[in-house]
């Protein structure tokens, strides 16, 4: 049998994607490395599904807005539980910078007139509502699993090579062949690529190391954004249900090629003096504090250091397109790019895709901890 798309990597990108070319009526599947589908990608990250309220610039705060009701709508035929909606925005200084930006782009937004419990004791001069939904990652990650089992496929790929108008991958003991192939492999886009014969562009990719203080206790299920003093804080959630706030502080930093990623003290003490600062009544709440490290791969076409405001989505030779999302907000948007670029005739989708309607938990996904936890602060 030979498929349509071959999609490598099943992260939240490939697994949108190959939801999204089922649902096109491809012959499509996705191969990952593990059966642990996901495993530490959307389970140790905020998954905030946004407008681009952080933002003043407008084509990413275009693109945001266009993704989120693409959002709402897998959500909503996933079955996904939304667990909160209460998220705010707010500065220590002037927002007049976002605030004639989100005015200028038609991104909804309310001044907030009583202090919710997330930001008792806050020092913000100004403090915004926007409609906005949280949700578990792992949810989102288990069922589109589930709905799509049958197109997974796991093990690693040993070679690429053509095979008459497509390509033949070695996995194994097993070979596949498919007129097309998109990487969504993240931090291992470069390796697969030196597998592929005649490419024509590369595609340089940097990785950030984010540092993030989970804070568990007595903390609200709601989420606050304060962008002139980059803090970013939203919850995910235990098996319980039971919100834990995952809170990012700064601009990640790009690690050197080959460096493994270490705490930075210096980092954790900036990231724990704003939240004092800031916010005081959620540090106080907060009574228990670990911190983990989590890496992000993106394209680094812009140059090192520089991030991109928008997916990289581009054919590298024939019959290959190579996707990094930049962000997760962005992998819908990846997605129909790279459909677009695979099947430029593909039919919109309106309709539910025939790959099941039922939708449980995977079992495994459910017992699995939100996050690897390294030390205490």
């Amino acid at each position: 049998m030979k498929y349509d798309c071959v999609i490598i990597g099943a992260g939240i990108q490939g697994l949108v994607l190959l939801d999204q070319a089922l649902a096109h009526g491809l012959n499509a599947c996705c191969i990952d490395r593990q059966p642990r589908v996901g495993d530490g990608q959307t389970l140790r990250s905020q998954f905030y599904i946004h407008r681009g309220h952080f933002y003043t610039e407008r084509d990413l705060i275009d693109q945001l807005h266009e993704a989120y009701p693409k959002w709402c709508e897998l959500v909503r035929r996933l079955r996904i539980n939304v667990r909160s909606t209460d998220s705010y925005v707010g500065f220590v200084g002037d927002p007049a910078a976002w605030t004639g930006m989100w005015t200028l782009c038609e991104v909804p937004y309310a001044s907030v007139t009583t202090c919710p419990p997330i930001l008792e004791g806050n020092r913000l001069a100004h403090i915004y509502r926007f409609p906005h939904m949280m949700f578990d990652g792992r949810e989102m990650l288990a069922k589109l699993v589930q709905r799509n089992r049958g197109s997974l496929r796991f093990g690693s790929i040993d070679s690429i090579g053509q095979c008459g108008s497509g390509y033949r991958l070695r996995v194994g003991d097993a070979t596949i062949d498919t007129n097309h192939i998109v990487l969504c492999a993240g931090a291992g886009t470069p390796e697969l690529i030196g597998m592929l014969p005649d490419v024509r562009k590369d595609v340089p990719v940097q990785t950030r190391s984010c540092q993030v203080l989970a804070m568990r206790g007595p903390v609200s299920n709601s989420s606050i954004v304060i962008p002139d003093a980059q803090m970013f804080i939203a919850p995910q959630y235990e098996a319980n249900g039971s919100p834990v706030l995952l809170y990012t502080h700064g601009t990640d930093p790009v690690l050197e090629n080959g460096r493994q990623p270490t705490v930075d003290a210096n980092r954790l003490h900036a990231q724990l003096g704003a939240l004092k600062s800031v916010l005081p009544g959620l540090h106080a709440a907060a009574s228990e504090r670990t911190l983990y490290l989590a890496q992000k791969t993106e394209s680094a076409e812009l140059g090192v250091g520089k991030r991109p405001n928008g997916a990289f989505v581009e054919r590298i030779a024939d019959g290959v397109v190579c996707v990094l999302p930049t962000k997760l907000s962005l992998a819908v948007n990846a997605s129909e790019s790279a459909l677009a670029l695979i099947e430029p005739e593909h039919v919109p989708l309106h309709a539910e895709p025939l790959v099941g309607v039922r939708t449980h938990l995977l079992h495994a996904a459910a017992e699995m901890r939100l996050m690897s936890e390294v030390s205490h602060v």
